[in-house]
């Protein structure tokens, strides 16, 4: 299967698992609990590991149930990179689709900026020394996979949302019109803090041209890429999160050697 019929996929039935929780939920059924700060698989607790780490702060005490919550997220972000914000997170979906939208309508955004991770880790590391401080998961606040998860439960239950809804909204009218892809490349906390897992045997993009992978240059790679990064080029990390765009652009130019794929 191709990478991009796959994670399509994997996008569409994480939004329906999303619904799905509050609705089984309502009916009695419990397998599912929670939301994406944490979510209990059949008594099996997965834990937002940015949320967890708040705790842990707040607190200045862990205990091993948090703990061992949150490795599975960790542990999958350090073999596939941060694979949760690309495959996963309906925030990024959302993204995605306001973005096809925008190109569609050849919309010019009002501002033109190159991607920078810098400003998405002072606004984590300016929300962690708060934690502490005031003794709340601030980054939490600005959780927008959280947010939408916590949201949706909230609608199907009261058949209310929260004023948490108009962040999300803020960010598709300023993907749309300012910047785009703003929220990933500046913003985002969770991916901020899942970048920081990577090892060296991390899954990653890798150009490699030689006599068998040859490149035409024909820079579908970099259109392909919604963060406005070339793969080409290398150090596109910790911005890239692998949804592998690039590579599937690479595949389907027939008559070249496809010189960019998956490496650990």
């Amino acid at each position: 299967m191709k990478i991009k019929v796959l994670r399509r996929i994997i996008q569409a039935l994480s939004i329906l698992l999303i619904i799905a929780i509050p609705i089984l939920n309502k009916k009695g059924i419990s397998i599912l609990v929670g939301s994406l700060y944490s979510l209990s698989v059949d008594g099996l607790w997965i834990t937002d590991p940015l949320s967890g780490f708040q705790v842990i702060l707040s607190t200045l005490s862990a205990d091993s149930t948090l703990l061992i919550s949150m490795l599975i997220p960790v542990i999958l972000a350090l073999i596939f990179g941060r694979v949760f914000c690309s495959w996963i997170c309906p925030q990024n979906t959302i993204s995605e689709i306001s973005d096809y939208l925008s190109r569609k309508i050849s919309f010019k955004r009002v501002i033109n900026l190159s991607p920078r991770s810098l400003p998405r880790y002072i606004i984590l590391v300016v929300s962690l020394i708060l934690v502490p401080i005031i003794g709340f998961p601030v980054a939490n606040l600005i959780s927008a996979p959280g947010i939408i998860s916590v949201q949706i439960s909230k609608y199907i239950y009261e058949g209310t949302v929260g004023l948490e809804v108009g962040l999300i909204g803020t960010i598709i009218i300023s993907e749309v019109f300012l910047f785009r892809r703003l929220w990933c490349n500046y913003i985002c906390p969770v991916g901020s803090f899942l970048g920081i897992f990577r090892l060296k045997r991390t899954m990653k993009v890798v150009y490699r041209e030689d006599a068998e992978h040859l490149c035409g240059k024909c820079m579908e790679c970099v259109k392909a890429c919604q963060l406005s990064l070339n793969p080409m080029g290398g150090k596109i990390y910790p911005l890239c999160h692998n949804c592998g765009d690039c590579i599937a652009a690479c595949e389907e130019i027939k008559d070249k050697g496809k010189p960019l794929s998956f490496k650990f």
